[in-house]
């Protein structure tokens, strides 16, 4: 029988490969997916909140004193009990800009002015506003 062979001790051992950069990627690839994903939910509420704050039968603080031109100051949507509140709005279009004013609101009963808002990412939102 032949005796059992043992390692030479002056020789170190290989030690086992590490799995940290797989473990590290998978980490990175889940903490970039979880920031997107809350940017975009982020951002979907930012739109609806708007779209609740300036929703027909709110009123607002400012208006235009013409029917034909856009106020230059943005309106801040109040709730109409508040002594500040000097419009109602009347009826909401979006996606429609000052050139289509005329046509969306022209038929609404109570309107005296009109403005439009630029929401982020581009869209426009077309208030039709009347009095109180």
């Amino acid at each position: 029988m032949s005796e059992p062979t043992f390692p030479d001790p002056s020789v170190p051992a290989t030690p086992p490969k590490k799995k940290t950069g797989k473990v590290l990627l998978i980490v990175g690839i889940i903490v970039v997916v979880l920031c997107l994903g809350g940017l975009g939910v982020g951002w979907l509420l930012l739109n609806k909140a708007v779209d609740v704050a300036y929703a027909e039968g709110k009123c607002v603080d400012s208006m235009s004193t013409s029917a034909t031109a856009t106020t230059t100051v943005v309106p801040n949507a109040v709730e109409c009990s508040d002594p500040k509140a000097v419009g109602k709005i009347l009826k909401v279009a979006d996606g429609k800009g000052a050139a289509d004013a005329e046509a969306v609101c022209g038929n609404v009963p109570g309107v005296s002015s009109f403005t439009v808002l630029l929401i982020k990412g581009g869209d426009t939102k077309l208030l039709c506003l009347g009095a109180k």
